[in-house]
């Protein structure tokens, strides 16, 4: 939390610490914005789904409404929504012992799995149980989860620590002009 005592310093001073907290959340913003694309794009290399719009779609309002930081709430929310990706995200295929799918930069091959013959992708699916039934679809890692493991958590304090200092002092000396 950053606490300012402004005291004839400024020729406007009671305007300048009027603007302090609209100049803090601008800045966390813009800071924000841009450790949430670099987490996004290690979220992508982590979890090797294919599209990058498969991560930015699962993100909260994908940085924007709620997550944001406004004059009266100074924090910026970095949110991702959801279960497990659909494996049809991943580059995947069907071999003789089973789906293999490339999930966490890894082959994987699902035990006990096979494909429905003229569904493509979305055909895939393993069975439960040594039974013919139940079956359920094939998943792949949660954004949840992979947002708080691994190379992101790296990548989420080395962009924080570069990119928000000099974008709140940057929207703060505006604000003394």
């Amino acid at each position: 939390m950053l606490v300012f005592s402004v005291k004839l310093l400024v020729p406007k001073a009671k305007a300048f610490e009027k603007a302090i907290p609209t100049a803090v959340a601008r800045g966390l913003n813009e800071g924000g914005d841009k450790v949430r694309t670099q987490v996004q794009r290690a979220l992508k290399t982590q979890t090797g789904v294919m599209k990058y719009a498969s991560i930015t779609s699962r993100m909260k309002d994908s940085g924007r409404g709620w997550a944001r930081a406004a004059p009266g709430r100074l924090a910026y929310q970095i949110v991702a929504t959801g279960k497990g990706m659909p494996i049809r995200e991943f580059p995947v295929r069907n071999t003789g012992k089973g789906i293999d799918a490339k999930t966490w930069g890894v082959d994987h091959v699902f035990k006990r799995s096979f494909g429905i013959v003229g569904r493509g992708v979305d055909g895939f699916r393993a069975r439960t149980t040594s039974k013919r039934f139940p079956v359920r679809k094939l998943y792949g890692p949660a954004l949840p989860k992979e947002l708080t493991k691994g190379e992101v958590v790296k990548v989420f304090y080395v962009s924080a620590q570069t990119n928000v200092p000099p974008a709140v002092l940057k929207h703060l000396l505006k604000a003394i002009r």
